[in-house]
């Protein structure tokens, strides 16, 4: 994993833990027990923070229609299509 994927990773992760819900009764966690996926409106704030990360601006079409209903799947899938998108302008 190179430096600026490492980057994505780490903001998308960032983003996500900010906005979950405590499932606990007195705001215990655990990562799998977190309620709240994020929905494809909301993901699209996080392209503000990417954009820096790899030094151009992504199109929204990067963030998967629907959302994204755990964690992994945000992380794993975003991140995904930010370097495909990465990949291809360093091909240019």
């Amino acid at each position: 994993m190179n430096e600026i994927e490492a980057g994505v990773k780490a903001a998308l992760e960032e983003f996500w833990d900010e906005r979950a819900i405590p499932s606990g009764p007195e705001g215990e966690t655990i990562v799998d027990d977190l309620i709240g996926p994020v929905e494809s409106m909301t993901a699209v704030d996080v392209l503000v923070t990417v954009d820096e990360i790899v030094g151009f601006k992504l199109p929204s079409s990067v963030i998967q229609a629907g959302g994204y209903q755990t964690k992994n799947e945000f992380i794993t899938k975003l991140s995904a299509a930010v370097m495909t998108r990465v990949a291809t302008k360093s091909a240019k």
